[in-house]
């Protein structure tokens, strides 16, 4: 079985995870009986098993994802995290570093922040706040993530025994940092998103349903902020934080997504929103 012909089935199976259907853990379970081969199905039972937390589950089938494919920085991520949530830093170090070494040597910088990030996370547990604060200086001043907890930049400077100075940011194209792989080429090629979804596009929303529609759009409003950041950003963001697949169906879905909640009120766009390099969206004010 070609994994890609699993991609909408995988990733509706990891959006009902999200959105707590207790039959999505049966699923996923399901899955890897009936495609054992495949590490995409072992990555969805273990983020099963974390949200369950069973971290020891999760790391089991992460480790068994490795085995069928060990050139995929995501499984690395994933099973330090678990590790981090499981409090063995150091485990959690050696996976994030492992991460961050197939980043190079694929020239995929996807995952990159995130590895930096959680891997200061657990330096800082460990009580290494030099090699945290080297990791912290790869990552942008208005980053959040989450480790252990919702963790922003300058919460990790602060447990390092630092302050982190606030500097204006003028948002620029140059500022969005797109991903070197087939991401960065979608936005790059895709000018403007077309006004109604083709028939893939389309299929995989219905696939989806309306609790899958619903934990798109809980990630894209995580990912915004209280000022405007380009739209692509948030859509990246977003997707990374699902561990979906970056197709241009799933882009544009996103992207779409975003558009809808532009159009509820619940974000405040400016500029073009079917040019996600060259728009921006912000929470709205508080009253």
């Amino acid at each position: 079985m070609d994994a890609d012909l699993l991609a909408p089935e995988i990733m509706n199976i990891n959006l009902r995870i999200r959105a707590k259907d207790p039959t999505a853990f049966d699923d996923a379970v399901e899955f890897t009986e009936q495609y054992p081969e495949i590490w995409e199905v072992w990555h969805t039972l273990a983020y099963a098993h974390e949200s369950r937390g069973d971290y020891a589950a999760a790391i089991a089938a992460a480790t068994r994802a490795m085995d069928l494919d060990g050139q995929q920085p995501v499984l690395f991520l994933d099973r330090g995290a678990y590790a981090l949530l499981s409090g063995d830093y150091e485990r959690a170090v050696a996976d994030f570093s492992q991460g961050l070494i197939l980043c190079d040597e694929l020239d995929w910088d996807d995952y990159s922040d995130a590895l930096h990030f959680l891997r200061a996370e657990a330096l800082v547990q460990l009580g290494k706040k030099a090699e945290a604060l080297a990791d912290l200086s790869h990552i942008r001043d208005d980053y959040v993530f989450w480790t252990i907890k919702a963790r922003s930049k300058a919460e990790l400077f602060a447990l390092c025994g630092k302050s982190l100075e606030p500097r204006p940011e003028v948002i620029t194209r140059e500022s969005l940092r797109l991903p070197k792989g087939r991401g960065r080429l979608f936005f790059e090629n895709w000018v403007v998103l077309p006004d109604s979804p083709d028939e893939k596009e389309a299929a995989l929303a219905t696939k989806l349903g309306a609790a899958g529609l619903a934990a798109i759009d809980a990630a894209l409003l995580k990912h915004t902020r209280d000022r405007a950041q380009k739209s692509a950003r948030i859509i990246f963001e977003a997707i990374e934080a699902c561990g979906f697949p970056r197709t241009d169906n799933h882009l544009r879905l996103f992207a779409r997504r975003l558009i809808a909640l532009a159009e509820a009120g619940a974000v405040v766009a400016r500029g073009n929103l079917h040019r996600p390099g060259y728009s921006e969206v912000r929470l709205p004010d508080k009253p």
